[in-house]
This record gives structure tokens, sequence and C-alpha cells, in this order.
């Protein structure tokens, strides 16, 4: 008796096509290469260590304001600020008062110009229409799939009840079953990404405040990392005063660099 091949399949070939395919995608998209680290570090001498962070002040009639490099987000970076009103005025403060420039050099004529830190009121409604976008399109891409579900229900069940049960018969419901599944599972995870990135503009980003006398607020700001920059200013308005930060861009390269875990100490000869 000479058995079916699609019940004894060759193993040979299953054990060795994993490697080769492995090898071919390697070939056809390349390794990926781990992409540079940039780090502001204060141009002042005076630097008040808090939590980790370098944070440079400044004071003037009355008004305190703080900065600090937190840590780089994709291609921006992430600065804390921190603002207290000391006088005894109302003041305004936000996003919309706060600038950067970078510079290739210590000249100032090779320092860009100023411009406005990103908007979170701007990428909060941003992300807010294309959640409801992809909401929207989840719905109708799990109701057209639903659809074909119950399309190859139906069609197996004639298939049955004709008598013309093959050995594909419910392949195609499980495979539109499977494709369902897939598919919420890929547009629930990019709606939870838009909920935390909605989150992180809400929660930590400096947001526009009324700040009465004897109020403090802090939050960070955002602006894109210039790769060629060599040294970054970062101002801010508040009432009549404006304050400059100066920091330096730091750039390590995380390919040439040995990654050092928990436990290791001293340095290896």
């Amino acid at each position: 008796m000479v058995s079916d091949p699609i019940d004894r399949p060759n193993l040979w070939a299953l054990t060795f096509s994993v490697p080769a395919l492995v090898f071919l995608a390697a070939l056809l998209f390349g390794c990926a290469t781990p992409q540079p680290i940039y780090r502001l570090e204060p141009s002042s001498k005076d630097v008040v260590w808090t939590g980790g962070r370098a944070s440079v002040q400044q004071e003037r009639e009355g008004i305190r304001v703080a900065a600090a490099f937190d840590q780089q987000h994709g291609d921006s970076y992430g600065v804390r600020v921190e603002i207290f009103n000391g006088t005894e005025e109302r003041l305004e403060v936000g996003p919309h008062k706060v600038w950067f420039s970078s510079c290739t050099s210590a000249a100032v004529e090779t320092c860009s110009t100023s411009r406005r830190v990103i908007d979170p009121e701007t990428v909060i409604a941003s992300i807010d229409a294309k959640r409801s976008a992809d909401r929207a399109a989840a719905a109708n891409s799990q109701a057209l799939l639903g659809t074909l579900v119950l399309l190859s229900v139906a069609g197996d069940v004639a298939n049955v009840a004709s008598g013309r049960r093959g050995r594909t018969t419910g392949l195609h419901t499980m495979a539109s079953a499977n494709l369902m599944e897939s598919d919420a599972a890929n547009r629930n995870a990019g709606l939870s990404n838009l909920e935390a990135q909605r989150q992180m503009w809400s929660d930590e980003a400096l947001r526009r405040n009324s700040l009465f006398p004897a109020q403090g607020t802090g939050g960070h700001v955002f602006f894109p990392i210039e790769p060629e920059a060599r040294f970054v200013w970062v101002q801010l308005r508040v009432g009549t005063q404006r304050f400059a930060f100066h920091f330096e861009q730091e750039v390590r390269d995380p390919a040439k660099e040995r990654y050092r875990g928990p436990g290791t100490t001293g340095t290896r000869r």
C-alpha cells in the first residue's frame, strides 16, 4: 500500500527550509543596525542633579526656570522644563513660548533660526483623528471578514449536504476565521499604541497653563534631532523675562560599544 504523501511530509525538506528562508531573507533585506543615540549635556558648570538628570536653573525677577535633558524619543529630544511663578502676577506658560535652535559650532552665526517646539495640542488632535478613523476601519474590516466566514461556512454545509465533501472542506472557513482573528489582533495593537502615544502627550508634555503667584508647573518639550548639530539652545519666554539654556549634543554609536549588563564591574583587560 502506497501512503499518501500528504500524510507523511518530507521531514528533510521541512528541516532545511527554515534556515534557507532565513538566509534568503538576510540576503534580500540585509541586517538591521542599531541607530545612533543622542543626548544633550548642559554647557554649564552649575549643574544640579535630580533623579539622574543634569538640570540647569535660572532665576530672574522672581521667576525660576529649570531645564534638563530627559531622553531621546525616536527622532526627537525630550527636555523637561519646570517653571515657578514667584511674582505677584498671573503668568501664561506653555510650549507656544518655548523655542529651540541648533548650531554646528560655537559660533553664533552657525545657529539655525529659532523654531517652536512641537505643539502637543496639535499632536493630540491628530492622534484623536487617526484613532477615530482606525476604529471605523477596524469595524468595517471585521464586518467584511465576518461575511467571508459566514459564506465559507455556508459553502461547507452545502458541500456536505450534497455529498461533495472533499479534503479541502472546512479549510476556507478556518482560513477566514484565522484571518479575522489576526486582523482584529493587529488593529487592537495599533489602537493600543495610539492610546499610549496620546497618554504620553497628555500627561508628560508641557501643556498651556496659567500660573498664579506661588504656583509652578512642569513637563516635557519635544523637538526634532538634527544629527549635524553640536550645540542646542532651548529658550523660554515667561512673562517679560527670557531664559536661554545651552546644551552640547553628544552622539553614541551602539554598534561600536560593548554592552555591560547588570553586575558587571571594572574594565576587562
